[in-house]
């Protein structure tokens, strides 16, 4: 079937039929759930709720906070929110600090919040307020623990059978008894297998993100070799491009970005690096354990030569390249907040589980208690991140990056300066620490001047921060030197910690305004409700109790834990690794997942529609020794995966959400399958990879500021060119228009599905875009060098929609054809702009 291949001539209006409206129905992603629980609502319960809550002896200013419907109702002054605006949100004022008689929380509460939970806040209402919470319940209940402990995924994978279906005629794999079984039970009949050319279509755009050539598709469509499509799969597994289309993936689980984001945006330069990583990770097919590995802790692993030794460094991007508040003016809290990022990041991407609910108190769903999520803390607060900026405001939490072993090879982009150049910055640098030496001294002694006004104390601090990372990005001889961007353990001591007292703030006013009192190994305190001045202990650094069954990590005095982390993570022991990549890949290929909350797979996510099939394919992705390729291959040789997206009403009047497979889920292509699928017909593709990106061009940096700026905002979001979207800036707050208008994923958390929406602007944009001129005029260019109506139509529907016209489609693009560039153009507009070129059928 084909989803309405939208009439050439006029389809773009009837693109946008279908408006998502979150206001309206109220209904938000377990992604948009989970930031609510992690960011939203723990700050609500910690600064709030003594005064505006249910439970309160008397609400002030009649305003509730602890329900999205007294948010939206608000209290005498009007509502709390306006979902989607939150400059006309009372709540967001308030907690800006922007009039004194409404600040949020006041002053003998706290004081204003960081910037960065500001931030989180602002991006919270952006997104629709998120919000479970119902107005009647006055209290949250506590869930019965041994109840939570027998959820599905926490149980052993267990050793299942094929079922062995009588009178199965149809299943052609294991993959498929399992489904058929499942349908037989519930009354539905698979839909005829796709059509040959859809089927291909398919498969090269999950597998490269792009469509075949027209040579490929030939070859196809007038073979008879039953191993045809086997071999097509064979070939696209094999070649560069699916690293980029499955790496990228990857890289929204990740929240890769080149950005910090949050309250103030700098860049970081060296994360294309880990991009790339990742990239050649899925081209190689790295075993899937060995991933986990290094992202977690490949510092720590034993490498074999220098160059595998820098490998694996570049993989602990993976904790570096998250969102940070770097101008949290309070080192502790940034650190706490760091760690509590990165382990919210590892816990969901691979293991499916919001470890970081549990970071205030125990966790409200799954049988993960403060003490477990501590316990991982100290993990993470022992662990050193080089995400290599110049930091924020007066270089507030700056960070360094790691120097690549010498004989690494490993390839920069940064131009090399003479040695003369480097003497001048370095007799700069000393000029401007005078000045700042004397600045300091002169606030100290309370004298007034131009160096005291805090607009220029902060310029000249940034401008000396600026110069100490530029001048330590160089060889003596002037030569650009090759950085990474990762995480190494932190030290077992250091000089500032032991003035501190063992990890402590010791009563030091001076400790506690410029440490964190992490500078070393170090167990974490348990913090009464998340509160950093609020002590109760230390707990040991190791394992979630529950969740590695008991196991004890054994973790050495001098290290910080991350190597036996990943060992448990990546363990067959473990019950979840497994079953959440296998499920990520299904979901990829089908739509959904087995598991549809594929990054919770906890007791408020969902259960597998097909469980002894989830656990059937991932005990064979184990034996095929975490094969991602294998899987792959595998799921798309099953029968189900081919099968056409057509409508069956008996089907859809017993299983309307198709939870029973009966049919293939026509998905709508991401933003970087629709931009490449266009440069792919036009005949414009760039396919040569790219070394580095354009921000990583630009140097250390605030995006869009008046001081220091590294990039403007619009030259990102207007950037352009024809290579594949995978190299793309990526920025936290602003990207590429194509991206922001086809749903790109949220690059500060993790993502393992994309919203997905149909809305008047993406229709616009196919109509209006320069780039999208520009792909169908190329289009037009290379189709009128057929002669005849019938072959230059023919040749543009295959290149687009890679299969032939039907003769209502060619009678209405040939009532426009005027045989001139300008109307082959409008015709190739409009096919790009239909239903059939953005969905995979």
């Amino acid at each position: 079937m084909r989803i309405g291949a939208l009439p050439v001539g006029f389809c773009i209006s009837a693109f946008a039929l279908s408006i998502s409206n979150a206001i309206a129905d109220e209904t938000f992603s377990p992604e948009q759930m989970d930031f609510f629980e992690q960011k939203i609502r723990p700050v609500l319960v910690k600064h709030c709720y003594e005064c505006h809550s249910i439970e309160a002896d008397k609400s002030k200013g009649d305003l509730l906070l602890d329900s999205r419907e007294a948010l939206l109702r608000g209290g005498k002054e009007g509502p709390a929110i306006v979902p989607f605006e939150p400059d006309k949100s009372l709540l967001i004022k308030a907690i800006r600090y922007l009039d004194e008689d409404t600040t949020m929380p006041p002053e003998k509460k706290g004081g204003k919040l960081p910037d960065a939970v500001i931030a989180d806040f602002e991006q919270w209402v952006k997104m629709g307020a998120p919000d479970p919470r119902k107005e009647q319940a006055k209290t949250i209940k506590s869930y019965d623990s041994e109840k939570a402990k027998s959820w599905w995924s926490y149980q052993p994978l267990k050793k299942v059978t094929v079922p062995a279906t009588k009178g199965d005629q149809w299943s052609v794999s294991s993959i498929d008894r399992f489904v058929y079984q499942e349908m037989q039970e519930h009354g539905v009949k698979p839909v005829e297998n796709a059509e040959k050319a859809t089927l291909l279509r398919r498969v090269f755009l999950d597998l490269v993100g792009f469509q075949p050539s027209v040579e490929y598709l030939n070859r196809y469509l007038t073979s008879n070799d039953p191993k045809e499509l086997e071999k097509m799969i064979d070939l696209m597994l094999s070649s560069r491009y699916f690293g980029e289309r499955w790496g990228r993936h990857w890289l929204d689980v990740a929240r890769y970005a080149e950005t910090t984001g949050r309250d103030v945006n700098v860049t970081m330069p060296e994360a294309w690096r880990y991009r790339d990583y990742v990239i050649n990770s899925f081209n190689t097919d790295k075993p899937f354990d060995q991933f986990i590995r290094e992202q977690i802790a490949g510092d720590l692993i034993t490498a074999n030569d220098p160059k595998d030794r820098t490998e694996n460094l570049i993989a602990t991007g993976f904790l570096a390249v998250g969102p940070k508040g770097i101008n949290e003016m309070k080192p502790r809290q940034f650190a706490l907040d760091q760690a509590d990022e990165q382990i919210d990041t590892v816990t969901r991407a691979f293991l499916g589980t919001t470890v970081s609910c549990a970071r205030c108190h125990d966790h409200k769903f799954d049988p993960i208690t403060q003490k477990d999520y501590t316990a991982i803390a100290g993990i993470f607060l022992s662990t050193d991140t080089h995400y290599g900026t110049a930091g924020g405001v007066a270089g507030r939490n700056s960070g360094k990056l790691i120097d690549a072993p010498a004989s690494s090879g490993l390839t920069t982009i940064a131009k090399s300066i003479t040695p003369q150049a480097l003497e001048n910055k370095k007799a700069e640098l000393k000029k401007l620490q005078v000045e700042q030496t004397e600045a300091f001294a002169a606030r100290r002694r309370g004298e007034e001047g131009t160096m005291n006004n805090g607009f220029d104390m902060a310029r000249i601090v940034t401008q000396v921060k600026q110069l100490e990372v530029e001048i330590a990005s160089y060889n003596p001889d002037g030569t650009a030197k090759a950085r990474i961007m990762g995480v190494l353990d932190k030290p077992v001591k250091s000089e500032t910690a032991s003035r501190m007292g063992n990890g402590g703030f010791g009563g030091s006013n001076f400790a506690r305004r410029f440490s964190s009192g992490f500078e070393t190994i170090v167990d974490s305190p348990l913090f009464a409700r998340g509160d950093i001045d609020k002590e109760e202990g230390k707990v040991p650094r190791g394992l979630p109790e529950f969740l590695s069954a008991g196991k004890k990590a054994s973790i050495p005095t001098g290290t910080s834990g991350r190597l036996e982390l990943a060992e448990w993570i990546a363990s067959t022991e473990n019950t979840l690794a497994a079953r959440v990549i296998v499920n990520r890949v299904w979901s990829l290929l089908f739509g959904r997942g087995l598991v549809e909350s594929v990054d919770n797979f906890g007791a408020s996510g969902t259960t597998p529609s097909h469980p002894e099939l989830l656990d059937h394919l991932a005990q064979q992705f184990i034996a095929d020794g975490w094969s991602v390729k294998k899987l792959i291959k595998r799921i798309m040789l099953s029968r189900v995966y081919q099968l056409d997206s057509s409508h069956n009403e008996a089907n859809h009047k017993i299983d309307p959400d198709n939870k029973w497979l009966w049919r293939f889920n026509a998905q709508r292509l991401d933003a970087e399958a629709i931009r490449d699928c266009m440069l792919t017909a036009s005949g414009l593709m760039d396919l040569k990879p790219q070394t580095g990106s354009l921000i990583a061009s630009a140097g250390d940096g605030l995006v869009g500021g008046f001081r220091m700026m590294a990039i403007r905002e619009d030259e990102i979001s207007s950037f352009n060119s024809n290579f594949r979207s995978v190299y793309l800036p990526i920025a936290r707050n602003v990207e590429p228009e194509i991206l922001s208008v086809f749903d790109f994923a949220e690059p500060s958390m993790v993502s393992g599905v994309r919203d997905t929406t149909i809305v008047p602007p993406q229709a616009l944009f196919m109509m209006n875009s320069k780039f999208v001129e520009e792909q169908a005029k190329a289009l037009a260019q290379r189709v009128m060098t057929q002669s005849g109506f019938e072959k230059r139509f023919s040749l543009a529907c295959r290149l687009v929609w890679s299969r032939e016209p039907t003769k209502a489609e060619a009678a209405a693009a040939k009532g426009i054809d005027r045989n001139d560039l300008a109307s082959w153009t409008s015709i190739c507009r409009a096919l790009y702009a239909s239903a059939d070129f953005q969905f995979i059928n």
